[in-house]
């Protein structure tokens, strides 16, 4: 296991570097589709034969509408789609979709609550679709992004934790997964430290509109989204 977990933490690594670099690309539309690949690269290395399932494009919401374009699409085996042939970009039916991912290199509160209003659009014509976030470096504390999903934070235990008996109410019902991996700045970075921030974080709640976030059990957060595109695919 020991292994999984380094290999885990060089790919999270990774992916920050592979950030920083794609800085260097001026075209805005260009350099969010180089990093879309590259965390589509490192599902398909993480996740035998899954490539063919992870598209970018549009879920076919009714005869008329489309959702916006989602940066990261996983279809199911055999969907029907229209391939518009312009990296990897498809039209894709909602019973034919398992999930989507909003990729952004800086999260926002206005950012989550844009996805929340078209995951309520999505789910509409389709429930079972999973709606998340992915996000490099967040504008947002962590405190205020867990306060969102429902957790107060205790000063005298440092910890969050969920309230049965008082419940705090969800920002964001309908997107199911918040992912930050939370780039350290050069005058955070410490012994130990590495790429990673302290506030990475990987929040997941259930598909009902009353469910309640949890928190992931992997380390570093990016494993979690592999189990999670793990057992979407072998339902």
């Amino acid at each position: 296991m020991e292994s999984f977990e380094q290999y885990h933490h060089y790919s999270q690594n990774l992916l920050l570097a592979q950030h920083e670099v794609s800085e260097i690309i001026k075209h805005t539309l260009t350099r969010g589709e180089v990093r879309e690949d590259f965390i589509i690269q490192y599902l398909t290395k993480s996740i035998q034969n899954c490539q063919a399932f992870l598209k970018r494009g549009f879920i076919n919401l009714d005869k008329v509408d489309q959702s916006g374009q989602a940066d990261i699409l996983l279809v199911k085996e055999f969907a029907e789609i229209i391939d518009l042939g312009n990296r990897g970009n498809v039209i894709v039916n909602p019973e034919d979709c398992l999930m989507i991912v909003e990729v952004k290199s800086t999260l926002t509160g206005t950012y989550l609550n844009e996805l929340n209003v078209e995951a309520q659009r999505i789910k509409t014509a389709n429930p079972n679709i999973i709606c998340g976030m992915f996000a490099y470096k967040s504008e947002i504390e962590k405190k205020t992004i867990m306060k969102r999903c429902g957790y107060d934070f205790d000063l005298d235990t440092k910890t969050y934790f969920d309230s049965v008996k008082e419940p705090s109410p969800i920002f964001y019902p309908y997107i199911d997964f918040i992912l930050l991996l939370d780039k350290v700045e050069e005058e955070e970075i410490e012994e130990g430290l590495e790429m990673q921030g302290r506030n990475q974080l990987f929040m997941r709640k259930g598909l009902e509109l009353d469910a309640r976030y949890f928190k992931g059990t992997h380390d570093p957060v990016i494993r979690n989204l592999v189990g999670l595109v793990r057992s979407l695919l072998i339902r």
